[in-house]
């Protein structure tokens, strides 16, 4: 039994890593002591040498030739039984309702239910517990971790992002600027349809899992420190003093370094339960309940006493919510989202209240050659009128080629260069046989702004200049386009956006400051996609308002339908239905409730990819 004594230890033990915790959360959200550079900078320090060290450290520790066969049986079996136990739950309930990505929600469950953070928060609190027996235990745990069970986990990882390949293809990003965005932002997803992909073998996956485990600092760690353990153990060889004191340097700050780490993570997130209450309620029952009792099942049925039972039952129960699993499961999101460009405000409202409505036929097919090209060919038939357009796109790294011919024998040729330096984006776009349109524009993504400009290349060129300043919560930006020909500016915008948790505002000042534009995003139920929506437009010259409210909701995780009606009393609907992996159809419909007489339009569009 667990006595006050025994609390009180742990309590010591385990406080001084949340004081570190507390100091990285305080310095980074409150304090701003951090740049999201220099986070990153940290967290890169912890991934790539701390963890890897302190791992070595514990691990050459441990004595390969006194392991106990029972602990490895029994950790085996608990692995075993976690894997079938998910396996069965997700083929009859899904935890958001949805049908795909089982190997992924089985991934989910086995790190959190059956991994426990024994290197950060196991070794303090047991040995608080029961001293050296329970670290010379949890060691071995370490040991069993570092050399398999992280290993097949990535390994899964692997398979799981072969099988999304397989079934999602890749998309098409069409790259574009000026009023080419706008447009682009307002097309259908459908229309990025047919990708023909081959499955990759199990060979390439295995390489591709080996390539990823090679560059791992961790991986080294374990390997060493296992070679070390058993030449120290066997021919009783030391580590000279200065290589040991160098290890025990860095390594003896990993536990601080990796919780304060932690605490810059979290001042990142918007919300410290970022994954939201139902999913934070089935992550702790994977732990506090699921893993227990499955660690209970494995260690009775091999019949473990004791101080081992002990152990095996407790690290189970360690906080999921600190876990530090080795680089290669850890995806660095310490840097957070900028405020964007400036076609970024207000731009979640307009996709909800405009996007995917149709009012005409569309069909849309996509297909790739083995080379990587992709082909793309679209039709839409507008009453009397067949306009269409064949697209290709070839990639290459950085670089990206885009060619679109038009049914009016126009060319649209855009060539974007992706990351010349960190954050900038170069794109130098033609239409033939428009001789103006040709232009070159330069995109820069930075924590606090985000800027776009560009520049006709005419001898009397259009500039456009659009700049934002601000954070992921709070941006304020302007868009401001002149023409040196005639001296006159041909627009000029200002916007404010302001984004919470579930929640978007924004403000913008349009056409010269004639039109006021105040938008609204709300997201009712994540996890029913449920969202509504509003835009309200008044033009100060003639003072006429326009309102418009939508709404969306997901019926299923396939089926979505989306409903908006303005102050006109124009009343849209449609349905969208993905009827394999980015193959969607898509009805929609029209009715004026101020002339129901009329007959109502209705449009179809129709995306098609294996």
């Amino acid at each position: 039994m667990i006595s006050w004594l025994d609390v009180y230890h742990v309590f010591s033990a385990t406080v001084p890593l949340y004081v570190a915790m507390i100091l990285g959360y305080l310095s980074a959200k409150h304090l701003n002591i951090f740049s999201l550079e220099q986070c990153a900078g940290i967290n890169k320090f912890v991934a790539k040498f701390s963890i890897p060290l302190l791992s070595f450290q514990v691990i050459s520790q441990n004595n390969p030739f006194k392991m106990s066969p029972k602990l490895i049986l029994s950790d085996i079996l608990q692995k075993i039984l976690a894997f079938v136990v998910l396996a069965v739950v997700l083929r009859f309930w899904h935890p958001t309702g949805g049908r795909g990505d089982k190997l992924g929600w089985i991934i989910t469950g086995l790190s959190v239910s059956v991994l426990p953070n024994t290197l950060i928060l196991g070794i303090p609190i047991l040995s608080a517990i029961d001293g050296d027996a329970a670290v010379n235990i949890l060691v071995q745990i370490v040991v069993l971790q570092s050399l398999i069970w992280y290993n097949i986990l990535l390994f899964l990882f692997e398979i799981n992002a072969a099988r999304k390949i397989t079934s999602s293809g890749a998309s098409i990003e069409h790259r574009g600027n000026g009023n080419e965005e706008a447009d682009i932002e307002q097309e259908p997803k459908e229309e990025v349809a047919i990708v023909r992909t081959r499955s990759p073998g199990t060979g390439k996956i295995l390489l591709k899992a080996w390539q990823k485990l090679i560059i791992n600092p961790n991986t080294y760690a374990t390997l060493f420190g296992l070679v070390w353990a058993t030449l120290h153990f066997r021919l009783g060889w030391k580590l000279p003093e200065m290589i040991g004191k160098s290890v025990h340097m860095i390594s003896d700050g990993g536990l601080g370094m990796a919780m304060f780490s932690l605490g810059l993570f979290m001042a990142s997130q918007s919300s410290i339960i970022a994954c939201g209450t139902k999913m934070a309620i089935i992550t702790m029952v994977l732990k506090f309940v699921l893993g227990p009792a499955l660690m209970v099942a494995s260690a009775f049925s091999i019949r473990l006493r004791s101080t081992l039972f002990r152990v095996t039952i407790l690290q189970p129960l360690l906080l999921c919510f600190s876990r530090l699993l080795p680089s290669q499961l850890l995806q660095e999101t310490i840097m957070g989202k900028g405020p964007g460009l400036y076609t970024e405000i207000g731009k979640k409202a307009r996709d909800l209240l405009y996007k995917d409505y149709q009012g005409d036929q569309k069909l849309s097919i996509t297909t790739y050659s083995s080379t990587g090209v992709s082909i793309t060919t679209s039709g839409t038939n507008k009453g009397d009128l067949f306009v269409g357009d064949v697209a290709t796109q070839v990639k290459n790294k950085n670089f990206t080629a885009d060619i679109k011919v038009a049914s009016d024998s126009s060319i649209l040729t855009t060539f974007t260069y992706d990351e010349a330096t960190p954050g900038l984006k170069t794109i130098v776009s033609a239409k033939v046989p428009d001789q103006k349109s040709a232009k070159v524009e330069l995109q820069y993504l930075h924590p606090h702004a985000g800027i776009c400009t560009s520049v006709g290349l005419t001898a009397n060129p259009v500039v456009n200049f659009s700049g934002v300043i601000g954070t992921s919560v709070l941006a304020l930006g302007t868009d401001v386009s002149f023409d040196t020909e005639s001296g006159n500016f041909k627009h000029f915008n200002a916007g404010v956006s302001f984004t919470k948790d579930d929640l978007i505002a924004s403000l913008t000042l349009n056409d010269k400051g004639e039109k006021l534009n105040a938008s609204y995003y709300h997201i009712v139920n994540p996890l029913k996609n449920t969202v509504v929506g509003a835009e309200v437009s008044h033009n100060l010259k003639s003072q006429v308002n326009s309102i418009t409210v939508g709404t969306q909701h997901a019926l299923d995780p396939l089926t979505t339908v989306k409903a908006r009606v303005n102050n006109a009393g124009i009343a849209n609907a449609l349905i969208q239905h993905e009827w394999r992996p980015k193959s969607f159809i898509t009805i929609s419909g029209e009715v004026d409730s101020k002339a129901i007489e009329k007959s109502a339009k209705v449009g179809f569009a129709l995306a098609l990819k294996p």
